[in-house]
């Protein structure tokens, strides 16, 4: 039983195509197909069965496999002791992180980032909710920090942990006629309002989007950006109004280039840390678990 055998069916299981495994694993489908059926043969019987909806694995395949993954899990944590074993550079973590997310987890991280993660180098990536699944279900990034979304969005494989919620306010420039507001905005007087929103379907977009839908009415949407950064500085220009999470804007606030006023129905949403079911080495494991205890509210 060869370790490659147990990596090409676990990319299979994974995929639940030997196509798309052969695919994310960069060689020929016959190739894939060839080591899994060693593999097959070696334990004696079938891991895989093929139904109208595709690949599934059998009872005893996944059995099998949910064993085959934690094998795989400890011989990377071997890796990891080998290399510290070396002198070099510990292990590199790489976070996927939500336009607008640096305001509210950084400061929260980077205090006490050595404590919190000794000798690991961080990598941030910043991209939209939808990029963020994309990139953790491909195992190109370890966790990433995302808005909830619809469980029904979310891909499979991709498990959650809830870290704090955060307010949504309207933002505008200083001189639009509703930054002199006392009481909250009601979202009803915002129907005709150019507004610039984000994606639709995941993260915020889809929790600022049901705002207008719960009226039985669509925004006037001036423009969709990906990221908040792009939002807030059209907002500033003075050409729309944004509905996003209140910390997300503090510092435009605090500089006096934005306001932020308060909507009702009010809203929140969820930001979570998000990750794959799947396990990964022992040291990044605790990485993550005291990632998630730093960033979550005490």
């Amino acid at each position: 039983m060869e370790f490659r055998q147990i990596r090409y069916t676990l990319a299979v299981a994974k995929q639940r195509s030997f196509t798309k495994a052969a695919s994310r694993l960069n060689i020929s489908q016959s190739a894939v197909s060839e080591q899994v059926r060693l593999l097959e043969e070696e334990v004696g019987f079938p891991l895989f069965a093929r139904t109208p909806r595709g690949i599934e694995l059998t009872d005893r395949g996944r059995t099998f496999l949910y064993e085959a993954e934690r094998v795989v899990g400890d011989l990377l944590s071997l890796s990891d002791t080998a290399r510290r074993l070396k002198g070099a550079i510990s292990d590199t973590l790489t976070i996927g992180m939500g336009s607008g997310m640096a305001q509210i987890f950084m400061p929260r991280l980077f205090p006490r980032l050595h404590e919190i993660l000794p000798g690991v180098r961080l990598e941030l990536l910043t991209a939209p909710t939808k990029n963020i699944f994309n990139e953790l279900h491909e195992e190109r990034i370890d966790a990433g920090l995302a808005i909830e979304t619809d469980p029904d969005r979310l891909p499979a494989g991709l498990v959650f942990f809830r870290l704090t919620t955060a307010e949504l306010a309207l933002i505008v420039p200083p001189k639009h006629p509703l930054a002199r507001s006392k009481a909250p905005v009601d979202i009803g007087r915002l129907l005709a309002e150019p507004i610039i929103m984000s994606e639709l379907t995941v993260g915020y977009g889809q929790a600022v989007l049901s705002l207008f839908t719960d009226l039985g009415t669509r925004p006037n949407i001036l423009a969709i950006a990906d990221n908040i950064e792009t939002i807030k500085v059209i907002v500033q220009s003075g050409k729309g109004i944004a509905i996003v999470p209140r910390a997300c804007a503090e510092n435009e606030v605090a500089l006096g280039v934005l306001k932020a006023l308060a909507i009702t129905p009010s809203r929140s949403v969820a930001l979570s840390l998000f990750r794959r079911r799947q396990p990964l080495s022992r040291r990044k494991e605790s990485f993550l678990t005291s990632l998630q205890d730093a960033l979550k509210d005490s």
